[in-house]
């Protein structure tokens, strides 16, 4: 019988991907959006045009489906200025558990809820955000697990992104544009940022993770982190990306915080996901970063080596 599946949040960064794998997966896929429905979504997806902060929208949206995946949020870190930006976020993943039947709801969350530290961050690692962005997933996170005994809850979390379509204020994206953009600029490519060290997972790796947590059966868990385990220097991901262009300039940092969620070190450890779900990142660093110059510089090929 075939699996109704509702993506909030579906015309975002990572909508638009966990759309394709769903579909892809044999589900039949509805996606919600603040705006019209985007040209990209695949015709066979129907589509609500929902502000989830909007009782009279909510309560337009069917409440009877056999998986949800909560994408909506507001996901960009340093947009985050005051307590209301972090009370929306909560504010939108109540009114949605409270709308719904019982169904599998996939809840993605965000590293970022973590106390940042040295080794790998496990799911019973200290959960204490040093940024309002981390604390509002964390707090959705709480709101999702007090609807465990009506809901069939999973929570995700997510490591640092990578993938064609991302947000261009935040780091990797904005490194990349300036690269396309100053190809025969000379001198140092200037990042205003710390040379942090992070776990970059790629997108299409992030939503079959996602795609698997959904299909888990009574899982004996329901956090995860969404990981590979591997911890990289902004200034790798730089020169990797500079290497793929061709170009030989030097990176060099301005070393400030862009948000409160900044932190030196964020690593986690797949090994509850990999193991529970049997699942595994597939993508390396050079092929994910080689798609988003792609996209940006508008080039069919570029130098892998």
């Amino acid at each position: 019988m075939m699996r109704d599946v509702l993506v909030t949040g579906a015309s975002g960064f990572v909508g638009r991907f966990m759309i394709d794998r769903l579909r892809r997966a044999g589900y039949r896929v509805t996606g919600t959006g603040r705006e019209d429905r985007p040209p990209y979504i695949a015709t066979d997806v129907a589509w609500y045009t929902v502000d989830l902060s909007q009782p009279d929208d909510i309560a337009n949206l069917a409440d009877r489906w056999w998986g949800v995946v909560h994408l909506a949020s507001n996901s960009v870190p340093q947009s985050f200025k005051s307590n209301a930006d972090v009370l929306n976020n909560v504010a939108i993943t109540v009114a949605l558990l409270e709308r719904l039947a019982t169904c599998r709801f996939l809840f993605a969350s965000s590293c970022q809820v973590y106390l940042p530290g040295p080794g790998l961050l496990v799911e019973t690692s200290p959960t204490r955000p040093p940024g309002r962005y981390g604390l509002s997933k964390l707090l959705c996170e709480a709101a999702v697990l007090a609807f465990g005994d009506r809901h069939d809850v999973r929570i995700a979390r997510p490591f640092n992104h990578l993938g064609p379509g991302m947000v261009p204020s935040l780091a990797i994206p904005s490194l990349v544009r300036r690269l396309c953009a100053e190809r025969d600029y000379p001198g140092p490519l200037r990042m205003l940022g710390q040379d942090s060290t992070r776990d970059f997972i790629d997108v299409e790796d992030v939503v079959s993770a996602y795609v698997a947590l959904l299909e888990l059966d009574n899982p004996a868990e329901r956090v995860f982190n969404v990981c590979t385990g591997i911890g990289r220097r902004i200034s790798e991901i730089a020169a990797t990306a500079l290497k793929l262009a061709g170009s030989n300039r030097k990176v060099e940092f301005q070393n400030a915080k862009l948000s409160s969620d900044d932190s030196q070190r964020l690593v986690g450890d797949p090994s509850r996901l990999m193991q529970l779900a049997g699942w595994k990142p597939q993508r390396t660093l050079e092929e994910s970063l080689n798609c988003m110059l792609r996209e940006v510089c508008h080039q069919d090929t570029l130098t892998e080596k």
